[in-house]
């Protein structure tokens, strides 16, 4: 017996059982921490899921509260949000309804989760338009409740930005907006935009670029440089800006000369509507030579030529009308300036029912501000300005590459909208006073820590 209480045989597995408990413990501990781990990693991409398409909702309603375009997303970004924090799994207890979710309908014995979708105006320092989504999950606590933890809330936050390129007052539709030559632009209240997807959908081209004064420079593709170090200036790959003056294409384009009850205006330039007393409902198939003074809106056929050095003057609005106007084999109205001429124009700050064909009152709220409007396809529209000629309103040209070489004054009101655009000389742009209508916008949405 003495013998047997003396002996240590075994003690050694003893020990070992013992350290084994809190060591086993501890592992099941961070077993349990684990899946916290993988629940606040789903939580998270939940989070961000919901903030990010929450962000876009809001996006597309605060275009169509600007009138900006229409939005048909009629649910709300809470809704978008909560939609997307079900398809990842998370949902206010109970709600369990949005398409695709995959939440479950009955939680765990003391498991919740909730979800919260807020539009912020600032975030971390910084103004805007923030989405932020948060989702949490509670749920009871098995091991560490040796630590003191009935329960375990596991959360994550996500939050998104609503950003909004300067909205262009150069806006190419289809094709690069391009930099040629010693060019100067100033355009410090907008920027300048190409929809084109190519490489070079902003091409710098030329030495002695100087575009420091610009709001934006975007592109939805990328950005050529073969003067220096000005793609360093480019948002590329941008979303592309709607074109907000679309709806004059359906509507000038359906127009025939039976709309016009004078029909041509002869051999005298005449305006539609009630501008001057000598004004009548017909189109102009001929421009007059020499200074030609205009007041109101002209609708144009033919090849409309300014040779010379004429002054062309006024405050009004040029419609080019389209192909096969006039019959089968109208190749449409052409603008032609050659010379020296000095052009000072201004756009009508708005349009009347009266100054247009009954068939075009659904589209005059897009005519205002408008100067010139050139269906031309696949052509050539050069507009030059210097000290004292200038284009002060919008040039819309949806098929045509434009060849701006604008002037130095300084008005509100002046925006190109053409299928290219190419800025050679001095140019100052300004949609401060154009109306919103016209505008062209665009946004994205990026993620935010």
């Amino acid at each position: 017996m003495r013998n047997m209480l003396k002996s240590r045989r075994g003690s050694a597995a003893f020990a070992t059982v013992v350290a084994l408990i809190p060591l086993m413990g501890a592992i099941a501990l961070g077993g349990e921490a684990g899946t916290w781990y993988v629940t606040r990693h789903h939580a998270q991409n939940a989070a961000d899921a919901a903030a990010y398409s929450g962000a876009l909702a809001l996006s597309c309603s605060l275009a169509a509260s600007s009138s900006v375009s229409s939005c048909i997303d009629t649910n709300t970004f809470e809704y978008r949000g909560k939609q997307f924090a079900a398809q990842n799994g998370f949902c206010n207890s109970g709600d369990t309804s949005y398409p695709g979710s995959r939440c479950i309908t009955s939680m765990p014995t003391g498991t919740s989760q909730t979800v919260t979708i807020t539009q912020l105006t600032t975030w971390n320092g910084d103004t805007g338009n923030f989405v932020q989504a948060n989702v949490s999950q509670q749920q009871p606590a098995f091991l560490a409740k040796f630590l003191g933890l009935s329960t375990v809330t596991i959360a994550a936050r996500g939050t998104a930005k609503i950003v909004e390129v300067t909205n262009p007052c150069v806006l190419a539709l289809k094709d690069s907006i391009t930099f040629q030559g010693s060019t100067t632009v100033n355009s410090p209240k907008c920027g300048l935009a190409s929809n084109n997807t190519s490489q070079n959908s902003v091409d710098f081209t030329g030495n002695g670029l100087n575009v420091t004064n610009v709001g934006t420079i975007s592109g939805a593709g990328g950005c050529k440089d073969t003067g220096g170090a000005q793609c360093g200036k480019a948002i590329t790959f941008a979303p592309p800006s709607p074109d907000p003056l679309s709806g004059l294409n359906a509507a000038i384009s359906a127009l025939t000369p039976a709309n016009f009850t004078g029909g041509s205006c002869g051999s005298t330039l005449k305006a539609y509507g009630p501008a001057t007393s000598t004004t009548g409902p017909c189109y102009n198939t001929t421009w007059p030579s020499g200074n030609v003074t205009l007041s109101g809106v002209y609708f144009l056929t033919g090849d409309i030529r300014i040779n010379g050095s004429p002054t062309i003057s006024g405050t009004a609005t040029l419609i080019l009308m389209p192909p096969k106007f006039l019959n089968a084999s109208d190749t449409g109205a052409t603008l032609t300036i050659t010379g020296n001429p000095t052009i000072q124009l201004t756009a009508l700050d708005s349009v009347s029912t009266t100054q247009v064909p009954a068939a075009m009152a659904s589209v005059v709220g897009l005519m205002s501000k408008l100067l010139i409007y050139d269906p031309e396809v696949s052509s050539n529209l050069k507009i030059s300005g210097n000290s004292s000629s200038y284009f002060n309103g919008i040039t819309y040209a949806p098929n045509a590459d434009v060849l701006y070489q604008g002037s130095t004054a300084s008005y509100t009101c002046v925006e190109v909208i053409a299928k290219g655009v190419q800025l050679s000389g001095n140019s100052y742009f300004d949609n401060t006073g154009c109306p919103a209508s016209v505008m062209a916008h665009s946004r994205y949405v990026r993620m935010v820590p």
